[in-house]
């Protein structure tokens, strides 16, 4: 019976042995993974003469391509992506670079760009038409952007940098490789070596894997074990020449009085003298002068030299306001805006007879007040703010850029505005109004004070660049019972008081402390129906001039002359002086 045994436990102890160093290989063979390279072609989907875009540290779904021995990226994603500055005409087939006082164009299949009257040759076309689209070299983009950006092959790999800031870097302790994905089995990118630094993109604690980036543009997995301790590391952007964005400021706070003119009768220094009456503290007006003559990028005005005239004799500045309308009186259309600045053509046609005009007319600057621009058309727009600014940096005239608060209107890109642009103006209005649905305030302290940070946030916190602007209106609501009529049209200050004291008995006003309002109602004993109102008046103003200190900001807009009382110019004056 032993004899029988011991073989059998031999050969159990055999297999068990035979089984741990096959278990040990095949752990040692999985802790030791793939030993295969990514075929990186297949893997990013290149084909021939293509190359991959890593920005940021990310690789894109775009791709770049080779074409007589430059690399190129497709224009529409160069300007989502990796400039915003650039710009696309695709109706006039111009690309377009826009500095502080130049504008820059190049054309497809040139190989130069051109700045004013002047050509600059280059050895390559800078936009060029490959398979019907249209593409950029990334020479070319180099030249007008401010970043890294380096060109490889064997993979073909395009590596671009547009962001600086502090990153979490690591150095690699030991010779290891990073594979495309974290685990043994995931095939390797790249073999990376000892001291070799790279950015860490994502790690957590219980990770055995860290995401990482190295310098010429792999994007992958190390194991944990063969990287130091991530430090955290500030890298600063190259050296880049935007030109000299300098701004026209006014020395002192800013309050801007827009006078609503329709012809060229109400243009005269009678007009303007009668609006000014028992106003305080006003530096500056602006009249609605101009508009849209067409959708051809023609401009007409209802302007007079006289009251410009006027205007400086008694100490005021003129901001001529030019709004997106087809004539004075007209409604504002993104549809028809856009029909004229998505060509540079009629944009530039448009400039040039604005500057002209304002030149001839004398006024101190331009006040844009183009609404309703759709988003799908806020690249167009923005192209025009910034080919409007140089024209008005290089003629002396300030230009200030209405905005509606932007809660309506984001798409409006105020940093871009910001940067070219003297001053933002917040419209911090139409909190409610004919689009509502229910009763409610003009202008509540909460919704000015959104608007206001909301603005600072989007163009960087540079207070001395926004005026915000107040209604001197306000609107009457009728209900009855749970019934909405709307609101009748707007009212001025006077209009909305006397509402008040129509059946003094049926009225009932107090102060709203978190709406900044003293809020009136009354039924009426006609129609039994009852009418609300937020009164805009000197209080109310009080409140929201202490907004406009609290965030320092350049001054104050004021919509519009003759709506108001008189006794709100002593607080806006005291609210400015600080």
């Amino acid at each position: 019976m032993k004899h029988r045994v011991l073989p059998i436990l031999i050969t159990l102890v055999l297999i068990c042995v035979i089984g741990g160093i096959t278990a040990v290989g095949l752990i040692n063979n999985y802790k030791k993974g793939s030993t295969e390279f990514v075929d990186y072609e297949a893997t990013y989907g290149l084909e021939k003469d293509q190359y991959t875009v890593i920005l940021n540290n990310e690789v894109e779904t775009y791709k770049a391509v080779q074409s007589d021995g430059a690399v190129y990226i497709d224009a529409e994603n160069v300007a989502s992506y990796i400039n915003t500055r650039f710009y696309w005409d695709n109706n006039e087939n111009i690309f377009i670079y826009t500095k502080a006082t130049e504008i820059i164009k190049a054309f497809p299949n040139e190989k130069g760009y051109h700045i004013g009257g002047e050509t600059v040759s280059l050895d390559y076309e800078p936009v060029k038409t490959i398979d019907k689209k249209v593409y950029v070299a990334v020479d070319y983009i180099k030249l007008f952007t401010q970043c890294e950006l380096e060109t490889y092959t064997a993979p073909n790999r395009v590596v671009i940098t547009t962001v600086w800031g502090d990153e979490d870097q690591a150095s690699v302790k030991e010779d290891t490789v990073v594979r495309y994905r974290g685990g043994y089995r995931s095939d390797i990118l790249r073999n990376i070596t000892a001291n070799e630094k790279v950015t860490v993109l994502q790690t957590e604690a219980d990770w055995s894997w860290t995401n990482v980036a190295t310098d010429d543009g792999y994007v992958g997995w190390i194991e944990n074990k063969y990287l130091g301790t991530a430090q955290k590391v500030t890298t600063t952007a190259p050296a880049f020449d935007e030109g000299d964005f300098t701004y026209r400021k006014e020395e002192g706070r800013i309050c801007l009085a827009w006078h609503q003119v329709t012809n060229t009768e109400a243009s005269s220094p009678a007009s303007l003298e009668q609006a000014l009456n028992n106003t305080e503290g006003i530096t500056t007006v602006g009249p609605t002068w101009f508009y849209f003559k067409d959708t051809n990028g023609n401009l007409t005005d209802v302007a007079t030299r006289e009251y410009v005239d006027y205007a400086h004799q008694v100490g005021k500045k003129v901001w001529a306001v030019f709004q997106n309308t087809i004539t004075s009186t007209g409604e504002m259309s993104g549809k028809q805006t856009d029909k004229i600045l998505s060509f540079t053509s009629k944009r530039e046609n448009l400039i040039n007879q604005l500057i002209a005009r304002s030149l001839e007319l004398g006024i101190d600057g331009i006040n844009l007040d183009f609404e309703m621009i759709l988003e799908e058309a806020a690249d167009n727009y923005i192209q025009f703010v910034r080919e409007l600014s140089v024209a008005c940096r290089n003629n002396g005239l300030t230009l200030s850029i209405d905005n509606y608060v932007p809660l309506y209107t984001r798409h409006y890109n105020r940093a871009e505005q910001a940067k070219f642009a003297d001053y933002v103006v917040i419209m911090g209005y139409d909190e409610f109004g004919s689009f509502s649905s229910e009763p409610g305030p003009v202008a509540s302290i909460p919704f000015v004070r959104q608007g206001i940070e909301d603005t600072l946030e989007l163009i960087g916190g540079d207070s001395s660049k926004v005026i915000n602007g107040i209604p001197f209106y306000t609107r009457v609501w009728e209900t009855q019972g749970s019934t909405f009529y709307g609101s009748l049209d707007p009212s001025t200050m006077s209009q909305a008081k006397a509402y008040l004291e129509k059946y003094p008995d049926s009225t009932v006003i107090s102060w709203n402390a978190e709406s900044g309002y003293n809020y009136g109602y009354y039924t009426s004993p006609l129609n039994d129906h009852t009418y609300t109102m937020w009164l805009e008046d000197a209080q109310s103003i009080a409140e929201k001039m202490k907004l406009i200190r609290e965030y320092d900001l350049a001054g104050v807009a004021c919509w519009k002359l003759q709506q108001e009382d008189a006794d709100v110019w002593p607080v806006i004056a005291e609210g400015l002086n600080y």
